[in-house]
């Protein structure tokens, strides 16, 4: 039979141990907080202070001063675009439904149209409807084009229309844009990001403090 002696040494060492380990994970735990967040965009540091814009949508005015206070995914594209607007407009809406409905009440999407000669701001608004009831879209005169895509570091260019159809393409730069709740930009994603990825970055700035 083991000794009472035996069987309190036994017991002391395991606690010994018990505690060591927690020890360990709570010291791991701390490290692990204090630690930079990892992302899989592109990240901005220091953030990048942006200046304001104003532009329609639908039948109303909007600032980018009233998304102060939310984490926003701003990109720029063209109704008329046969793929790469739909597809991030397509990864938006599915990083959006991957947050909880708390973290969605934080996060604005926001898409502006650079074709100022096809893309009302009624047009633009029901086109990024189609994706997502709750993301904005906003349009604008030329002026108020070529003001806010050279604040934000956009190129963009309408291409020669086609002599038979009128049609015509529009460059610009394909990329998603996450603002902070200052309106600062912190971070950028290519628009085919995939959209569990985005949604992680998303929800990571949304709980950062």
């Amino acid at each position: 039979m083991i000794s009472m002696n035996v069987q309190k040494f036994i017991s002391w060492k395991v606690i010994a141990v018990l505690a060591g380990l927690l020890l360990l994970g709570g010291l791991d735990l701390i490290y692990q907080m204090n630690q930079a967040p990892t992302y899989y965009g592109g990240l901005i540091d220091p953030p990048k202070a942006l200046p304001a814009f104003v532009l329609p949508s639908g039948s109303e005015t909007i600032s980018s001063g009233d998304f102060h206070g939310k984490i926003v995914a701003l990109a720029f594209g063209y109704t008329s675009c046969p793929d790469v607007c739909p597809a991030t407009l397509s990864n938006l809406n599915q990083a959006f439904k991957q947050l909880d409905a708390q973290d969605q009440a934080q996060l604005q999407v926001v898409w502006i149209s650079v074709d100022y000669k096809r893309d009302t701001a009624q047009i633009a608004s029901e086109f990024v409807q189609k994706f997502n009831a709750h993301f904005i879209g906003l349009a604008g005169s030329q002026a108020q084009i070529d003001q806010v895509t050279g604040d934000y570091g956009i190129y963009y260019q309408l291409n020669t229309p086609d002599p038979n159809t009128g049609y015509y393409s529009v460059d610009h730069t394909a990329v998603i844009m996450g603002l902070d709740r200052t309106g600062s930009l912190v971070i950028t994603w290519p628009y085919d990001m995939a959209a569990n990825r985005l949604a992680a970055d998303l929800k990571t700035l949304i709980h950062r403090r």
